[in-house]
């Protein structure tokens, strides 16, 4: 099982683990970003530190980071500024990004290191509503590779330029966040054993329906879908119907139902007929 947690100070993680912080411009955000890099240095970790801000920003946001500049020359820090991308929102060019990640942390291990320690600050505006969809999605895909490959990943955010729905949005779907940005009750991320599987847990109900609705709508698809709900203690109607609808959407592909709560299985076999999203639905004990 992957960890969860309230974020506090991120030192102390480890591989698979992600964790999501909403901060107050580049001085609150370097109060947690060369910790971060300071740990990670002493462990003998590649470092990467990726922003859309410029890589004279980004060199300056590690200033205090100890043999920074040697850090740099030996490759074992490295920068990438996507200043080019600054406020674009484009799904390609975030799955552009994603892939540059995923390459990052394959030759990570190739050459030699025990993983890869990520740093990713975004000052891009995001709003909620179809907004934020692009962002959650690269998100869930972030997600995907910290759970399966030796990656700890910590994603910034300046909180000034995102509204509370949209952090509330991408903190669901980061196992490690701020209580007060979305509280720890329920989470949606991927599973750490089996591709294209995730897991949902925690209370689903009025508190979590826009986050899970957004979730959804954002989640990969590269096939069946399968979501591990052995941790899920609640759902109500509407969380119910928005699997239905998540289901109805990526068929003929199916959403598989892993350990469903007796209650939701119930639904599922009694409202087939009613809402033809559920027969998309399979159950699996």
């Amino acid at each position: 099982m992957r960890r969860e947690s309230a974020l506090i100070m991120p030192v102390g993680y480890g591989w698979h683990d992600h964790a999501c912080w909403f901060h107050t411009g580049s001085e609150a955000w370097r109060e947690m970003l060369v910790p971060f890099f300071s740990e990670g240095a002493a462990r003998g970790e590649r470092l990467l530190y990726v922003s859309h801000r410029s890589t004279d920003e980004l060199v300056g946001d590690l200033s205090p980071l100890p043999a920074r500049d040697e850090l740099l020359r030996g490759g074992d820090l490295t920068l990438l500024s996507l200043e080019a991308y600054r406020g674009t929102a484009d799904e390609s060019v975030l799955n552009e990004q994603v892939a540059q990640i995923r390459k990052a942390a394959v030759t990570t291990v190739e050459a030699g290191y025990r993983g890869l320690r990520l740093a990713v600050d975004s000052a891009h505006p995001i709003r909620s509503g179809d907004d934020i969809a692009p962002f959650v999605h690269a998100e869930m895909m972030f997600d995907e590779i910290a759970a399966r490959l030796p990656v700890l990943l910590l994603c910034g955010y300046d909180g000034r330029y995102v509204d509370r729905s949209a952090a509330a949005a991408l903190a669901f779907v980061h196992p490690i966040r701020q209580r007060v940005v979305f509280g720890l009750g329920c989470a949606l991320y991927a599973d750490g054993e089996e591709e294209h599987s995730w897991r949902l847990r925690g209370e689903l109900d009025l508190a979590s329906r826009e986050v899970l609705e957004v979730a959804l709508k954002a989640l990969p698809v590269h096939g069946d879908v399968h979501l591990h709900l052995d941790a899920l203690t609640f759902i109500d109607g509407n969380s119910t119907y928005a699997l239905a609808e998540f289901a109805e959407r990526i068929a003929p592909h199916r959403l598989v139902l892993h350990d469903p709560p007796t209650v939701l299985s119930r639904i599922v076999e009694v409202s087939r007929d009613e809402f033809p999203g559920l027969r998309q639905i399979a159950s699996v004990r």
